[in-house]
């Protein structure tokens, strides 16, 4: 009955977005909904709202959001953003190449709400004529295909740790998956129609090759040093900070005027997002109905492989995180098959956890870039239900070959 109650709020809260409900009402209103149906009090109220405020993550998501924005405001005031579109416009040609390039390589970057740093050159690349959505579904769809194999992500480690299958042999069971998912996602991004901007082609046809090049380097390295501090393990908000105080320093703010960027950059409803999304999940948490759902899926009259599947999905779409669904449904396949887990078994586990996440109103790169682009949820949501359905219909066809 527990997990029952959850799925009826999480089925209130697709209505209302699907209704084009504010997301931070949304998920406030839901979160005190399931504290109801649990019969918390309010003195526990009290304390899963100040537990989710408080709690790690929801800082270091906030801070590392907030700093991005800052970041991304002083790149545009520095005409950064108009000289990387310029020279990578004036090296590829095509500008959905180019949206499909600036999502991919901001998703080196391992950060919760990456994709509202990837927006902004979204949106500079192909301007207002390209639908709300298209630009949202690409920023979010290209901004996440490196997570099934890039070793820098630490589902795939968390993976490989319990099932014991070696890491490298878990990389190549997930590899072809990552380039199915790059592959049936390039007729979305050829279909989009951009305009061509005369005067940005004037200026690339004369401009010389190596002084693209260079300005692409030049205009892109803050990005490239970011990416480059969490690739070299450090934390995702010290590593905008680093560069944003170098940037800060290099361009001669002043606290001043630093302040002044940071009041124009920071929005303040986004931070509610995330709040709201942190309050949801702490309550989840408190009340035990995420707990409900292995013993839940467990009693239902289906094949094992189909609840394992079922789970991992229902925990990724539930909490928009892969380390959750990683961590509650890979121990218990571990348990189901006496310990021996094979990787057919393994990359449809995973697979069906990754198609929840990005599926989920809870994930903060799908919820932010909707936001950003004022774009209705349910338009996005139809594309990327059909290219997750491919991803999970693949993996399960190979489970059922190479079992």
């Amino acid at each position: 009955m527990g997990a029952t109650k959850l799925l009826i709020v999480f089925a209130i809260i697709l209505i209302l977005l699907w209704r084009k409900f504010p997301l931070a009402p949304v998920m406030v209103g839901s979160s005190l909904l399931l504290a109801l149906l649990y019969l918390t009090t309010p003195p526990e109220l009290l304390r899963i709202i100040w537990d989710a405020t408080k709690s790690p993550d929801t800082i270091e998501i906030a801070s590392v959001l907030i700093l991005i924005m800052v970041l991304e405001r002083l790149l545009r005031e520095q005409g950064y953003l108009d000289r990387m579109l310029d020279a990578l416009t004036g090296l590829f040609k095509d500008r959905r190449i180019v949206m499909g390039l600036l999502p991919a390589f901001i998703g080196l970057m391992p950060s919760a709400g990456g994709a509202l740093f990837s927006a902004p050159l979204v949106e500079k690349a192909v301007g207002e004529r390209v639908s709300a959505e298209n630009k949202a579904f690409i920023n979010f769809y290209y901004r996440h295909i490196w997570e099934f194999f890039l070793p820098i992500y630490p589902g795939i480690l968390l993976a490989s740790a319990i099932t014991k299958i070696p890491l490298p042999k878990m990389i190549l069971g997930l590899l072809p998956m990552g380039l199915l998912m790059i592959l049936i996602g390039i007729p979305f991004l050829a279909a989009v129609k951009v305009e061509e901007d005369q005067n940005t082609a004037n200026k690339t046809l004369k401009a010389d090759k190596g002084q693209l090049l260079r300005d692409a380097v030049s205009s892109t390295l803050p990005v490239f040093l970011v990416v480059g501090l969490v690739l070299a393990s450090v934390g995702p908000a010290l590593a905008v900070a680093i560069v944003l105080l170098g940037l800060a320093i290099k361009h001669r703010y002043t606290p001043i005027k630093f302040l002044a960027l940071a009041r124009k950059a920071i929005v303040p409803k986004t931070i509610a997002i995330i709040w709201g999304i942190m309050f949801f999940k702490e309550t989840m948490t408190a009340t035990g109905s995420l707990a409900a759902l292995p013993e839940f899926l467990g009693s239902l009259p289906i094949p094992e492989i189909a609840v394992v599947g079922l789970l991992s999905f229902l925990i990724a779409y539930l909490t928009g995180q892969t380390g959750f669904y990683v961590g509650i449904a890979f121990p218990l396949v571990v348990a189901a098959v006496g310990g021996n887990v094979n990787l057919p078994t393994a990359v449809f586990v995973f697979i069906s956890g990754t198609a929840g996440t990005m599926l989920s109103p809870m994930h903060l790169c799908l919820t932010l870039t909707i936001d950003y682009f004022k774009a209705e949820f349910n338009k996005v949501l139809k594309k990327l239900v059909f290219l997750e359905s491919i991803m999970v219909l693949t993996a399960l066809v190979v489970y059922l070959i190479f079992k």
